[in-house]
């Protein structure tokens, strides 16, 4: 297990300003979606959590998040009434914005780290995900904080030849910092139009085209965000609970 132990500068909020201001102003984008949580948790977004404290609107004392989301879940609490009866904490876009074939989505959404952190060394935890609209499988997209202390992300369909994972960058260098996430994502799942791009405080991590993103005829895929650990309380770990929190959200089609 390893921890966060500083606090990087910040330069998220005039980052994700300029990143806005400039899609609008040209025009080009449509908006679906848009929130600070500054006015609460929009009743349209689905609340996967084992108790009301697991996702709550809090306060921070810093300039770049006042206003945040906050997700914890607990190793030792019974996740029975939950999606799928694993340990997880997340809000889900499902009942009201889903993501149509050869349509282009610009996502962006902050994290911030706990400068307190404990990183789990034996597993991951997802803290993003475009989830497809069948119930079963793996999420097209999928974006981890890897036990090996790097980021990891996915791309899957229902075909195993569609799988791709890379690893990039490290979860620890964050902490106290907040990060800016934008996923451009043109679902395709013949690969000939599709597009997965992650960017990072403004710089591509991951970029992949010419390769399946989505399931089989699939319009009904939609956005996930918060903590989810699958094996958590069946295979070894290093922690018994996670907090983390996230900012501005916005989703927007080209």
């Amino acid at each position: 297990m390893y921890r966060c132990w500083h606090t990087t500068p910040l330069a998220a909020l005039l980052l994700w300003g300029a990143v806005v201001s400039g899609a609008t102003a040209q025009g080009k984008s449509r908006d679906l979606f848009s929130i600070d949580w500054r006015e609460g948790i929009d009743a349209r977004l689905e609340l996967q959590r084992a108790s009301p404290e697991a996702i709550r609107i809090v306060g921070l004392d810093r300039p770049d998040m006042r206003i945040a989301i906050e997700f914890t879940i607990e190793r030792s609490t019974n996740y029975r009434g939950v999606a799928n009866s694993t340990p997880r904490a997340e809000v889900s876009f499902n009942r009201f914005l889903h993501f149509a074939p050869g349509r282009e989505y610009v996502i962006r959404w902050q994290t911030l780290i706990p400068e307190d952190y404990h990183f789990d060394t034996r597993q991951p935890e997802l803290i993003a995900q475009i989830h497809q609209g069948p119930a079963a499988g793996y999420p097209p997209f999928a974006l981890f904080i890897a036990g090996n202390g790097q980021y990891e992300v996915h791309n899957r369909t229902n075909e195993r030849r569609d799988a791709v994972t890379r690893l990039f960058g490290t979860p620890l260098d964050d902490c106290g910092h907040v990060v800016d996430w934008l996923l451009r994502y043109v679902p395709d799942d013949t690969g000939r139009q599709a597009l997965t791009e992650l960017s990072k405080d403004g710089r591509v991590v991951f970029q992949l085209t010419g390769k399946a993103n989505a399931y089989r005829n699939d319009d009904g895929a939609y956005l996930k965000l918060g903590l989810y650990k699958a094996a958590w309380q069946h295979a070894p770990s290093d922690v018994d609970r996670r907090s983390l929190y996230y900012g501005r959200v916005s989703v927007q089609e080209k």
